[in-house]
């Protein structure tokens, strides 16, 4: 399957501000694994430490 021609029948165009749809791909890609780490992580209760007991 060629994405570009795929792009190019649906938006008209291959290129965003000057920038290949590539990069535009790749930068998308990007920003949904950091907001599902920020998702994962932040959703994480903190553990309780756990302490040795002292004879």
């Amino acid at each position: 399957m060629i994405w570009s021609k795929l792009w190019m029948d649906l938006f008209g165009r291959t290129s965003f501000c000057g920038i290949d749809m590539g990069f535009w791909v790749a930068m998308s890609v990007v920003l949904l694994i950091v907001i599902m780490m920020n998702v994962v992580f932040w959703g994480m209760k903190p553990q309780k430490a756990h302490r040795e007991e002292e004879p």
